[in-house]
């Protein structure tokens, strides 16, 4: 999950509830789908999440869905490539940097030398 720092600047000591997220990705199993792609998804946008990212680590697609008028709608799904978040100007990661072990260190290693 990404907050941008104008909703997280505003945390305080010892409070239990937060804002929701501008951004969340899930990673789903068999024992977690469901509930992913139906109250999460239900939930996540009734509450203004941006944009969520379902990750499936059997199929290795991510699903980027963007929230337009209160709703979710399928921007993307992808097996390769580079995907780029519409809600957080500049982060894009390789698709196979999120199935790869190899991809994702060099991914990491990318993106903290900014």
């Amino acid at each position: 999950m990404f907050l941008f720092t104008a909703k997280s600047d505003l945390f305080t000591k010892g409070q239990m509830k937060f804002p929701p997220p501008d951004f969340i990705a899930e990673v789903i199993s068999s024992s977690t789908e469901n509930t992913d792609r139906t109250d999460k998804f239900i939930d996540y946008a009734a509450h203004g999440v941006g944009e969520y990212w379902i990750i499936d680590p059997v199929g290795e697609t991510i699903k980027k869905y963007v929230l337009k008028s209160g709703r979710y709608e399928l921007s993307l799904k992808v097996l390769t490539g580079i995907i780029h978040s519409d809600v957080i100007a500049g982060f894009e990661i390789p698709v196979r940097a999120v199935f790869d072990e190899d991809e994702n260190i060099a991914a990491l290693r990318k993106l903290l030398s900014v």
